[in-house]
């Protein structure tokens, strides 16, 4: 499992349950942002990325701080991350500038959350050395860092694109046939389907 770098770490805790109102964090240049909710069994947190530089969106154990899941989230990218309570949310600003973040975080429990059969668990990985941003729509724009993992929960049916020149691309669509907690191998995706398309 790939470990998440840490600079300066600014460690931040909620314990009320009650708290889901959207609210702006500050992160500073080349710092990272630790957000635990100790008092939830999980929680979901939508990321808007509301600043003109890149972050990474991570999710690690809290006791071995191993990358459970991750991406890179673009300018004026949106995201839903699940945490759940082995677990921690991480913000990483890894710019010369200081950056804003917002921030909505909603209580969950496991058995809500997957619960519905028409939601897929599994894992998105970069197995080569460049970042791979990705499109999937009404849910986040991921860019996959090199040699990272993002774990994500989507619906069948919904359809993740890739850009190339300028242009917008499917590359997938979520069905039956991704196993629930499988790993998709991006990369060789992303190179099987550029040579379907002729790119």
């Amino acid at each position: 499992m790939r470990h998440f770098l840490f600079t300066t770490l600014i460690i931040i805790v909620f314990s009320n349950s009650a708290w889901s109102q959207n609210t702006k964090i500050y992160i500073p240049a080349n710092q990272t942002i630790e957000l635990d909710y100790p008092n939830f069994d999980m929680f979901t947190a939508t990321v808007i990325n509301s600043s003109f530089k890149d972050i990474d969106v991570a999710v690690l154990s809290k006791n071995n701080n191993e990358q459970i899941r991750g991406f890179g989230l673009g300018v004026k990218g949106k995201a839903d991350v699940m945490v759940e309570a082995e677990n921690k949310l991480v913000l990483k600003n890894g710019s010369n500038k200081d950056i804003s973040v917002k921030l909505k975080i909603k209580e969950a429990t496991r058995k809500e959350s997957f619960s519905d059969d028409s939601i897929i668990s599994f894992t998105l990985k970069n197995t080569t050395a460049k970042s791979i941003p990705l499109l999937i729509p009404s849910v986040m724009n991921p860019n996959l860092s090199p040699y990272s993992n993002s774990g994500v929960d989507l619906k069948i049916g919904q359809q993740i694109f890739f850009k190339e020149k300028g242009k917008k691309y499917l590359l997938l669509t979520v069905d039956e046939t991704i196993a629930q907690d499988s790993t998709l191998d991006v990369a060789k995706i992303l190179k099987e389907r550029k040579q379907e398309l002729g790119l």
